[in-house]
């Protein structure tokens, strides 16, 4: 095969290029170079500033000590507190029940509720009576035979004294036994028949009716379940650290608040706590407290009656009560927001800066807290307490007032 021979004039127009594309760099670089001198020669002189700093706005509270006496705020349902089943202790027909045994019915106490035949007990009663007559002849006669019996005995002159058979001694004893036998019948058929009769036992509201007309009932027969209305009791569960701010006799004898709503109208009662059911409840580590509402103590007026007006809460109903705790003395009150990580507070110093203080929370309630305004604590009386909040809290950083906090004194929280 032939080798192909290069031309030599594709040889020159190659070099020429060459040396084009090396003459147009070294151009381009020395135009770089002069236009970067230009720059630097025309520059503007920068001016030197102090960097700008931001100072934290924020909003504070003035401390103030005052007197403080807790409230433990609790929620109960309203029970009747008598409940009571009537029945029936003798059997027989029922021949009357009260029109007023019926659900919701308000029975005045020892009003008539039921009435059963006492056509039976009469004749018992009066049989019993007969009986009753019948020993007491019986006794008078073995009196007089023994009085007859002395006489008998010293007329005939046997000497020494009867024995206790001549004097009928033991017949005498035997007819006593049956008059106080005779005598216990009779009040026990007296006893059946005021049975036939059941009243109310207080003035009561009813439950439950298991009764009607022309029944006929046995004895222990269950005749109404029956509540009162005078008097009403509410369980309040009382957390054990609540329980901890009552006094020593852990608030038996108190007054205590009662509140609730009813048809958009606002009601109060007063109740009187009158015991604790019971041990702890390790399920929720709380203590039942009773409080107990009359109407009496409810509103002042014991005269007046009437579910309507709601004199007592309604059984069945939760209400919210108030139980007074023992008073603390001086203590500081701050809104919980004030209250930081780890229990401190943030207060704002004379010199305006950020001073973070470690405090002991005495009681914490939903929307504040409570300091003992003694002892170790660092807070005193005009402190500002900074409420808003601080993205990066530094203890020394330098604070100031919100604008409308700088024209009017800290607020003092009630």
């Amino acid at each position: 095969m032939s080798e192909e021979k290069e031309d030599p004039t594709d040889r020159d127009q190659k070099t020429d290029n060459t040396v084009l594309i090396v003459l147009i760099s070294i151009g381009l670089l020395a135009v770089g170079v002069f236009g970067l001198q230009w720059l630097m020669a025309t520059k503007p002189d920068a001016k030197k500033a102090a960097p700008e700093t931001w100072t934290p706005s924020v909003k504070v509270i003035s401390l103030m000590a005052k007197d403080h006496t807790p409230v433990i705020r609790a929620e109960g349902e309203v029970e009747a507190a008598t409940k009571t089943m009537l029945i029936s202790e003798v059997a027989g027909a029922v021949v009357y029940i009260s029109p007023l045994l019926e659900k919701g019915e308000r029975i005045a106490k020892g009003e008539v509720i039921l009435r059963v035949d006492d056509a039976d007990y009469k004749t018992k009663l009066t049989s019993m009576k007969s009986t009753l007559a019948d020993a007491e002849l019986v006794l008078a006669q073995e009196e007089a035979r023994a009085v007859q019996s002395a006489r008998d005995w010293q007329k005939l002159g046997r000497g020494g004294s009867a024995t206790d058979l001549v004097l009928r001694k033991p017949q005498i004893k035997s007819a006593q036994a049956r008059i106080e036998a005779a005598q216990a019948a009779v009040e026990k058929a007296q006893r059946d028949m005021a049975k036939t009769i059941i009243t109310a036992p207080y003035t009561c509201v009813v439950d439950r009716k298991f009764i009607d007309d022309g029944a006929y009932v046995t004895m222990m027969s269950q005749v109404a379940e029956v509540s009162s209305v005078d008097e009403h009791e509410i369980r309040l569960p009382l957390n054990l650290n609540e329980v901890g701010f009552l006094d020593e006799e852990l608030g038996i004898g108190s007054e205590v608040l009662l509140e609730a709503t009813i048809g958009g109208k606002f009601y109060q009662w007063k109740g009187t706590a009158v015991r604790f059911e019971g041990g702890v409840d390790s399920s929720t580590f709380s203590m039942v407290m009773v409080v107990s509402v009359t109407l009496a103590k409810a509103n002042g007026n014991p005269e007046l009656v009437g579910r309507e007006n709601f004199q007592l809460p309604p059984v069945g109903m939760f209400v919210k009560a108030k139980v007074p705790g023992l008073p603390m003395g001086k203590v500081f009150t701050i809104p919980r927001e004030a209250l930081r990580d780890g229990g401190a507070v943030w207060v704002l110093a004379e010199n305006e800066v950020l001073e973070i203080i470690d405090v002991e929370v005495t009681r914490s309630a939903r929307d504040q807290v409570i300091i003992k305004a003694s002892g170790e604590q660092k807070l005193v009386s005009g402190d500002r307490i900074i409420v808003s909040p601080i993205a990066i809290p530094a203890s020394g950083m330098k604070l100031e007032l919100e604008k409308s906090e700088k024209h009017r004194p800290g607020e003092n929280l009630k």
